[in-house]
């Protein structure tokens, strides 16, 4: 190791590694600014689509991992999106309409207020999507099955209250 850097500095005059040559980018970096621009008018677009438009704009052939790479060097990573339920506009104004009207109530109102809420509990499985990371032919190994049972799920649905002065639980089994 030591032969070869002195070699190196006598050769070169420094111990510097040479700048390394590789493939080309397909797309230069202001066509790469164009993808960020689009998946951020449009998260949801899928990079098959990207890469269709990329053909017809810039007359190159890539590959859909090229996209999902230049998305991912600059920080956007496919995920699956949140659930939010629907709120029209209409709703939206009404329900801030509602909050400003409130936000200057004196204390005295605010003690006698009782704030309420309520949450379902799975006791056995989930109601959501569930993912396993397996090889093949491995789907019936113990820890790549999900488990259930005949009955159903059961869950218990809990209902919860505080005010200034109390907090109060009810908790139901179905």
């Amino acid at each position: 190791m030591v032969f070869s850097i002195i070699s190196k500095y006598r050769k070169t005059g420094s111990v510097e590694n040479k700048a390394r040559t590789g493939r080309t980018a397909i797309f230069t970096p202001r066509e790469q600014r164009w993808f960020i621009k689009k998946i951020t008018i449009n998260p949801k677009i899928s990079a098959v689509k990207l890469t269709l438009e990329a053909r017809k704009r810039f007359g190159k052939i890539s590959h859909p991992e090229t996209v999902r790479n230049i998305l991912r060097n600059h920080d956007f990573h496919a995920r699956v999106d949140r659930r939010k339920p629907f709120i029209s506009r209409v709703n939206q104004k009404e329900r801030l309409k509602f909050a400003r009207c409130y936000l200057k109530k004196p204390k005295e109102f605010w003690e006698s207020v009782i704030f309420v809420d309520e949450s379902k509990f799975n006791v056995f499985g989930s109601n959501g999507k569930q993912k396993v990371w397996r090889r093949l032919n491995t789907e019936l190994k113990l820890r790549n099955l999900r488990a259930t049972v005949k009955h159903g799920v059961g869950c218990h649905f809990v209902w919860g209250c505080m005010g200034l002065l109390r907090v109060a639980a009810l908790e139901q089994e179905t």
